[in-house]
């Protein structure tokens, strides 16, 4: 069984081309390509494949972006030639790649019944000068469309987002979705992650009209940011659900009542993962 699909995203005359491609792990990410070249952003847990997938989709060269340093997004960059990541991440890259921790990952993604990925597919870790680094600002032209690259700290310290010019579509990754994880040391406090929700919504304001995210669903409600502004608000105030929550031994909150598939149970779409000790900026230890 392959471990990486790929499935076309329509876009409108003259955008270029964007291909979603899916992990058995859960994982979406997107390689965009123009009239010179391509951009894949994201590669999943670093299980061989994924280069070969790409070269069946685009003869043209092909430059890896990452949106951030944790293992189910960062660790296939070794099938590649030249890949950027912000900098800031290369510990969390380094901290939390290791074998174990992504064989454990995949092996509850993919579930008891599915089938085992041996040992050997998996990629090792890079060496940190592997990375070039991707700073926010950055604009990568494909002939005919730009990847433009902007910081949306948060999830992790050097979190991006990406922002598909032409074809108005922005992709938030895990810096904002319907699960946003923001209970690990290296996240932000809620009260951080609001004011950069707040200032991302204003240099972005205007400029995409569709959303895309990188786990389950490909799109998102269109209004994720203000949405997510508003569930940080209902935990900062004491409002929110707090449902218990356990990920891989890491115990946390989730702020909105959800059902199985990750759905909020009011209708809404934004929603947070939070660690009740790390609300507040004075709680940051």
């Amino acid at each position: 069984m392959k471990f990486f699909t790929g499935e076309n995203v329509p876009l409108p005359a003259g955008c270029g081309t964007l291909t979603m491609i899916r992990s058995r792990s859960g994982e979406l990410m997107y390689l965009a390509q123009g009239q010179e070249r391509a951009v894949l952003m994201d590669t999943s847990v670093g299980i061989r494949g994924l280069r070969a997938l790409v070269e069946e989709l685009t003869d043209k060269p092909v430059t890896v972006l990452i949106s951030h340093g944790h293992p189910d997004h960062a660790m296939g960059v070794g099938e590649f030639e030249t890949a950027y990541m912000n900098h800031q991440d290369l510990p969390c890259y380094q901290a939390m790649g290791s074998l174990k921790e992504r064989r454990d990952y995949v092996e509850m993604s993919i579930g008891p019944e599915g089938e085992r990925v041996p040992e050997e597919e998996y990629l090792p870790l890079l060496p940190d000068y592997a990375f070039q680094e991707l700073r926010d600002g950055m604009s990568f032209d494909l002939g005919g469309m730009h990847v433009d690259v902007y910081a949306f700290p948060g999830h992790t310290r050097g979190c991006m987002v990406f922002l598909l010019r032409e074809a108005r579509i922005l992709i938030t990754g895990d810096a904002c979705n319907n699960s946003t994880f923001l209970f690990d040391e290296g996240c932000s406090t809620v009260e951080e992650y609001k004011a950069q929700v707040q200032e991302i919504m204003e240099r972005l304001d205007g400029k995409y009209d569709r959303v895309f995210v990188m786990h389950q669903v490909r799109e998102a409600d269109p209004k994720l940011l203000s949405q997510m502004l508003l569930v940080c608000d209902q935990v900062m105030r004491g409002e929110a659900d707090e449902l218990p929550f356990v990920f891989m031994g890491r115990k946390a909150l989730v702020a909105k009542d959800r059902n199985e598939r990750c759905e909020r149970t009011d209708g809404g779409y934004a929603n947070l993962v939070y660690n009740p000790e790390r609300i507040f900026r004075e709680q940051k230890a």
